[in-house]
């Protein structure tokens, strides 16, 4: 009847002359001397009450019962090995699964690209992203429900750490067929009067309010003819010859067949910016990972928008 504790080591000890078949040589291979090994071979059999080798002077075979051991006994130090190894990655914080939170105009370039990097560098973490609104993005922060948010808005507080991680001018986009998309020079005031796709005042968030600011200052007011939350939404209606849009520069990344994108002359200030941003007090090793690398990609995101040029 079998008896006594299963040890790890005893395992590896086992494995080794299973596959050297040879004690002499499983002692080398595990850098320990033969009796010590016989031993511990003489202790797992013990346990398992039963012998495991059928030992001769010129040969060591496995019994049956050795046979059907070794199956198991590979797998449980394979599995635990890599059971240490995982629990090792995530004490460097390599390992884990993070959510962000992210803002319609974000999914159109600089999300998809986020995500895209982060597996890269960091592939054994796993990177689910969720398009919510800014106010959205922080009450799940502070419900502990995502972990990073990607807002249009700096939210100031106790419990919210908000950071810029980017600044995008906004660009016209116009259908090709319309006069301003051969117009050699575009301002505010050649969209007075014109059918305009704004943002709305109830989900359009922080984009709305640019809008309006721009209005304001340009004495320049568009007729709006249709208000929706989603820049791909108004990509689309431009697209339709439904009016003309002001959108983030990132926006660009989106083709569409009668989309024209154009430059235009706008007031100093007047840029779409987005702010990275975590509950203060969730620190880890793993978020701080995630963290660094997320602005490192929107670091180089920006880059690449700086060097982008518009007619």
């Amino acid at each position: 009847m079998a008896s006594g504790n299963i040890e790890l080591h005893q395992l590896r000890c086992f494995v080794a002359v299973a596959k050297e078949l040879n004690f002499r040589k499983a002692a080398v291979r595990l850098n320990m001397t033969q009796p010590p090994l016989s031993r511990q071979v003489q202790l797992l059999e013990h346990a398992v009450g039963c012998r495991l080798f059928e030992r001769t002077n010129r040969n060591v075979t496995l019994t049956p019962a050795g046979e059907s051991l070794y199956k198991s006994a590979t797998e449980i130090l394979l599995s635990t090995e890599h059971s240490v190894l995982k629990a090792r990655q995530a004490e460097r914080g390599e390992l884990g699964e993070v959510h962000v939170g992210a803002v319609p105009s974000s999914a159109i370039d600089v999300m998809p690209k986020v995500v895209s990097e982060l597996n890269k560098s960091l592939p054994t973490i796993s990177i689910r992203s969720v398009e919510m609104m800014s106010y959205e993005i922080i009450e799940g922060l502070r419900r502990g429900e995502i972990d990073f948010g990607l807002t249009r808005s700096h939210e100031s507080g106790k419990d919210i750490e908000s950071v810029r991680v980017l600044t995008e001018d906004l660009i016209l986009v116009v259908h090709k067929d319309h006069p301003l998309a051969v117009q050699p020079k575009v301002t505010m005031q050649d969209l007075d009067g014109q059918p305009f796709v704004g943002y709305s005042w109830y989900r359009g968030g922080v984009l709305h309010k640019v809008h309006q600011a721009l209005f304001a200052l340009t004495h320049s007011q568009p007729t709006i003819v249709q208000e929706v939350s989603q820049t791909q939404t108004m990509l689309a209606m431009v697209n339709q010859g439904l009016g003309l849009a002001l959108v983030p520069m990132s926006a660009c990344a989106q083709r569409m067949e009668n989309l024209c994108f154009r430059a235009i002359d706008l007031p100093p200030g007047i840029t779409s910016d987005l702010y990275l941003c975590q509950a203060i007090g969730r620190e880890s090793p793993l978020l701080n990972n995630v963290k660094v690398e997320m602005k490192r990609v929107i670091g180089e995101f920006q880059e690449y928008l700086g060097s982008l040029e518009f007619p």
